[in-house]
């Protein structure tokens, strides 16, 4: 999947932006209807972590001529 999202750099962007972590160390984005949400870093935030890893890497890759 970060492979996939690392070439749509808005949307990885969109979703770091979103899912940051609350004061209890929870997920701003991935809260539930009782209030609580995933631990954080949550799998999204994750995922595109990645993505903006390999983006760089392909960035740097594309400059270096390789």
């Amino acid at each position: 999947m970060a492979g996939e999202l690392a070439g749509m750099p808005g949307v990885w962007r969109r979703l770091l932006a979103a899912h940051v972590p609350d004061r209890l160390g929870r997920c701003a984005a991935c809260r539930t209807a009782g209030g609580s949400g995933a631990r954080w870093p949550c799998s999204l935030h994750s995922v595109a972590a990645e993505a903006q890893r390999l983006h760089a890497l392909r960035l740097g890759q594309a400059v270096g001529g390789e």
